[in-house]
């Protein structure tokens, strides 16, 4: 079910190997299982958030911070962990 997140998560490296005949190697390093669940759980929450955002604007005909602080908090958390990742 997570296997589209598992391959985004994936990391690629291309080796060139040097002398007479040139050889490249890709290395593939798969992410840990953690990492993979705790991504697809902070996508979950971002779309629940977006989900109630849109009915708090739909219901009250105004802009909730708190919600959008929470969304953007989320995204903070996903991207800090893509760069961890990748560091």
């Amino acid at each position: 079910m997570l296997d589209w997140l598992r391959r985004m998560l994936t990391r690629r490296r291309v080796i060139f190997d040097g002398g007479h005949l040139r050889r490249v190697r890709v290395i593939e390093e798969s992410p840990s299982e953690a990492m993979v669940y705790t991504i697809a759980l902070t996508l979950l929450i971002l779309l629940a958030l977006s989900i109630l955002e849109a009915l708090y604007l739909l219901t009250f005909h105004q802009w909730s911070d708190s919600i959008f602080n929470g969304i953007m908090l989320v995204i903070g958390t996903v991207l800090g962990a893509l760069w961890g990742r990748h560091g």
